[in-house]
């Protein structure tokens, strides 16, 4: 019986360990890869403008990660891991 009600236990850290890799990763990338090759590469803008804009991509990229977190957590459906009783 302990391995049923581990099993929705794991998936949950799973998922909320997905989303801390993703909301903590997604942005710094975003800052880096927009940076070097749109604002600095492609546009050849300024050192400061380019963090500016570069910051601007990281903070969307965040909010969007915590706003899928948010729905995932809000909508996640619990009929999947409830186990029936006798």
């Amino acid at each position: 019986m302990a391995n049923i009600k581990e099993l929705p236990e794991l998936q949950v850290f799973k998922t909320v360990l997905f989303h801390c890799v993703v909301i903590i990763a997604l942005p710094v990338l975003s800052f880096f890869t927009s940076k070097i090759f749109i604002f600095d590469g492609l546009l050849g803008l300024n050192h400061v403008p380019s963090n500016v804009y570069s910051a601007a991509v990281a903070i969307l990229v965040l909010h969007v990660a915590l706003g899928s977190f948010i729905y995932r957590a809000y909508f996640d459906d619990q009929s999947k891991t409830q186990t029936k009783r006798d």
